[in-house]
């Protein structure tokens, strides 16, 4: 189970923060399928296409692993990222402002690669962040 949470945190460290999208052919499984909020994302060159956007969105995007937990197949991540809003994202121009975003990955392992992933992350506070959408007045309590 150690071996699969090093994989992953290689993604994290390796693929989203050092940059080296080629790296994704070594760590994903030919099969690779992302479950993300707008629909899936089918195999390791499409996904590498839109690895290679969130960069050129978030040019500094720096992710920190803050928790795992693995079972024989599976690894859990609970995550944390910074960045600067550089370039289009979800339909926005680049803003210019620093944004945070935590998120979980739950990652399927098999014969020593990812195979699956499916992706929950806090979208509403990214693009409030972003300038996107304004923040609910909460009434003060006593």
């Amino acid at each position: 189970m150690e071996e699969n949470k090093a994989l992953v945190r290689r993604y994290y460290n390796e693929v989203l923060t050092g940059r080296d999208r080629r790296l994704l052919a070594q760590l994903l499984d030919p099969s690779f399928v992302s479950h993300v909020s707008g629909g899936p994302v089918v195999g390791i060159e499409v996904y590498t296409a839109a690895v290679e956007a969130t960069h050129g969105a978030f040019a500094d995007l720096v992710v920190t692993v803050e928790d795992q937990v693995a079972e024989p197949d599976r690894v859990t991540t609970r995550w944390s990222a910074s960045a600067t809003h550089t370039g289009s994202f979800a339909g926005v121009a680049a803003t210019g402002r620093p944004v945070t975003v935590t998120g979980m990955h739950f990652h399927r392992i098999g014969q020593g690669r990812i195979g699956k992933h499916w992706e929950e992350l806090g979208q509403l506070g990214l693009l409030r962040q972003m300038g996107v959408l304004g923040y609910p007045h909460h009434p003060r309590t006593s």
